[in-house]
């Protein structure tokens, strides 16, 4: 065997390392698909680029769902019990949610991964 196939096996790293997949324009994309509703951005103009189109769809699916799901929890507000508990403690921590699965699918998606964001992922392909 090659010495450097030798050495990647070893160490777990693959023989050809490729540069990295998100740069410059790229990565503005990226960052914009899981940026709330700016993510209609990358989703209607790259759609030649399956990766980013698929982190876009995601994107887009997130913001859909994370609005509809701030809007039903303030809606449930407005009623005296459940609103204490569903505007102090379920909607700041609904969208702390939504922020840490864009992050996290951003810095997924800058290494070449797909962060699949729970149940989701399975309806990004229908989208």
């Amino acid at each position: 065997m090659d010495g450097k196939v030798c050495w990647a096996l070893e160490v777990g790293v693959p023989a050809e390392s490729s540069p990295p997949l998100y740069q410059g324009e790229r990565l503005k994309n990226l960052i914009l698909c899981y940026a709330g509703p700016w993510a209609f951005l990358p989703y209607l103009r790259h759609r030649e680029d399956e990766e980013l189109h698929w982190n876009a769809r995601q994107g887009v699916l997130l913001a859909f769902v994370e609005v509809v799901v701030s809007l039903t929890l303030i809606f449930v507000g407005l009623f005296p019990i459940f609103g204490y508990l569903a505007l102090r403690i379920l909607l700041p921590l609904w969208l702390l949610w939504c922020l840490g699965m864009s992050a996290s699918s951003v810095l997924q998606g800058t290494k070449g991964r797909k962060h699949r964001i729970p149940i989701l992922h399975q309806f990004v392909d229908y989208l």
